[in-house]
Formats: structure tokens, sequence, C-alpha cells
């Protein structure tokens, strides 16, 4: 009795322990897909967007990040 109370201690510990990587391994997945894009206010250049805040090579204006 006292080796099934043990392994199932040992079990779930262990499950919990993975449990928690895998959830902490998705939040960092998430974060790393949330990428912002800038773009001119004005639109001088139609729908093309930016990976980094800048100004506007068309017109100078600053870029503004993108609402998805």
């Amino acid at each position: 009795m006292k080796k099934i109370v043990l392994m199932s201690a040992i079990l779930l510990g262990t499950m919990s322990a993975f449990a928690q990587h895998e959830q902490h391994a998705t939040a960092k997945k998430e974060e790393a897909t949330k990428k912002e894009e800038y773009q001119c206010p004005m639109k001088c250049e139609g729908k093309k967007t930016y990976d980094k805040k800048g100004k506007c090579p068309s017109c100078g204006m600053d870029l503004k990040a993108v609402k998805k």
C-alpha cells in the first residue's frame, strides 16, 4: 500500500512539473508572435508596413503602430 501511495505521489509531481513547463513555453511562443507593425499615417505608400519604428521614407512623418 505504501508503494502505491509513493508511486502516485511521484507520478503526480512529475506530471505537474511538465504541465508548468508546457504553459511557460506556450506563453513565450505567443509573445514572440506578437510583433508590432508600423505604417505611415498618411498612407503615402499604400498599405506597406514596417517592423520597426521610424520615419516614413516618402513624407518623413513618424510611423504609427498598426492595430490588427
